[in-house]
């Protein structure tokens, strides 16, 4: 049984619970495996698409408020004046359709948000994508949703402690390089004031072993992937 539950929705998620106003924004990669999206809704306050993501949007557990992006993708797939959602359309090209979201959800006061259909297809998008965790730090609490882990970002120096099923795979990723003093407790391959990056251990595949989680990022930020079901039981988000 995941401690993802698919009723509470994301914002009970035990590595990312709601704190303010959350947004969930559906980029135009590849689609969520179902139940996916709509488990990240669950409690959300917004649904954003980007470009022409989720359409056509009658397929969706939910119809997008807001729709935003250059819109060279969706060009000639929607009428103006339709009944739906709201459409913005931003043409400089500076910014990618996720961050032209974001940014938008900044100006209306919004404090966290959830990237979905995110990752996938283009390796150049989805490092990108995941590169906006760092990029938003400060201003923006990120999640980044993908096929069957969920990404956030720890600052340096950040402690968490989560409860999760024994035997759920996690990862840790230094975001800028070298990350020295990481402390793993409560896992397969545990880790006391270690270094992560280059020059030291790989943080990839690690198990829970212990309830609860203990991470400690050391002097760098950390992307933590955690799966959202225990290996082998991947099948609560995929019917």
């Amino acid at each position: 049984m995941s401690l993802y539950d698919l009723e509470t929705g994301g914002a009970a998620c035990p590595i990312f619970p709601k704190k303010g106003p959350r947004a969930v924004i559906l980029c135009d990669g590849p689609p969520p495996p179902p139940g996916v999206l709509e488990y990240w809704l669950g409690g959300a306050d917004l649904f954003v698409c980007t470009d022409a993501a989720g359409h056509p949007y009658d397929e969706l557990p939910v119809p997008p408020q807001i729709v935003i992006g250059d819109f060279d993708a969706l060009a000639g797939r929607v009428l103006d004046g339709r009944a739906g959602p709201k459409f913005l359309r931003v043409d400089e090209q500076e910014t990618t359709d996720s961050e032209k979201a974001l940014l938008y959800l900044l100006d209306q006061g919004f404090t966290e948000a959830v990237l979905v259909g995110a990752v996938g297809w283009r390796l150049d998008h989805t490092l990108y994508n995941t590169m906006l965790l760092e990029r938003f730090a400060g201003r923006m609490r990120l999640a980044i949703a993908g096929l069957r882990a969920d990404g956030v970002r720890l600052a340096p120096g950040q402690t968490v402690s989560w409860s999760l099923d024994l035997g759920t795979n996690f990862s840790l990723l230094p975001l800028r390089g070298q990350s020295r003093g990481v402390t793993i407790d409560g896992a397969k391959y545990p880790l006391l004031d270690g270094d992560l990056g280059p020059d030291g251990v790989g943080g990839i595949s690690n198990r829970v072993t212990y309830d609860p989680l203990l991470i400690r990022a050391g002097d760098g930020p950390l992307l933590v992937l955690v799966d959202r079901e225990p290996a082998g039981q991947h099948r609560a988000f995929e019917e």
